[in-house]
């Protein structure tokens, strides 16, 4: 009986939680748009606005685009540095007992999937963005992409993901700030 009021729910939530993280990229870095008639987010309008050559928009095409953002990336990068980073730089993912480092390994899954999908919702706010578009759809993506190795490279003793991830976070969280929307991160972020 306790393991289905427990880990019915925990499991659902898992797969719930992993199903939202497909986030489509083509080569270019550059997420792919949603197919038409499906709106991109809440909030955003049914007419395609005028886009300049880079295909970021000319005005905002979602309200709030700006403060959805810096939720998304403030959540995402407390997340990551919580249970990816820090970890990471006290050495957790290589000491301790089996038991231990399984703990570590799935916190760190776990917040890589909550992480990758609070990176895919920022994508989708700054895409409605003029001015966040130009300078952060990039390196947002390309954070996404580096974000979704992070787990498996660790596991094969390659700890040089999570070092790039981090530096990713870095210049994003500058561009951010030199941009007029400086993210605050959420030292307290919790993935469950």
């Amino acid at each position: 009986m306790f393991v289905r009021k427990v880990m019915l729910p925990l499991v659902l939530g898992v797969v719930l939680l992993a199903s939202g993280c497909a986030a489509k990229s083509s080569s270019s870095g550059q997420v792919a748009t949603p197919p038409s008639g499906v709106a991109a987010s809440a909030g955003s309008t049914a007419a395609s606005p005028a886009a300049d050559a880079n295909g970021c928009p000319t005005s905002n095409t979602t309200s709030f685009a700006k403060t959805k953002f810096l939720a998304h990336t403030g959540l995402a990068f407390g997340a990551f540095h919580r249970y990816v980073y820090k970890p990471y730089q006290a050495g957790s993912f290589s000491s301790g007992t089996t038991l231990q480092k399984g703990l570590v390994y799935g916190k760190a899954g776990a917040a890589v999937l909550f992480v990758k999908r609070e990176v895919r919702l920022a994508i989708v706010d700054v895409q409605a963005n003029p001015l966040l578009c130009k300078s952060l759809a990039a390196p947002l993506s390309s954070l996404s992409d580096k974000i979704g190795g992070v787990v498996t490279k660790l596991k094969g003793g390659d700890a040089s993901g999570i070092q790039d991830a981090q530096t990713a976070v870095t210049a994003i969280e500058g561009a951010a700030a030199s941009g007029g929307a400086p993210i605050t991160e959420d030292p307290n972020a919790k993935i469950g």
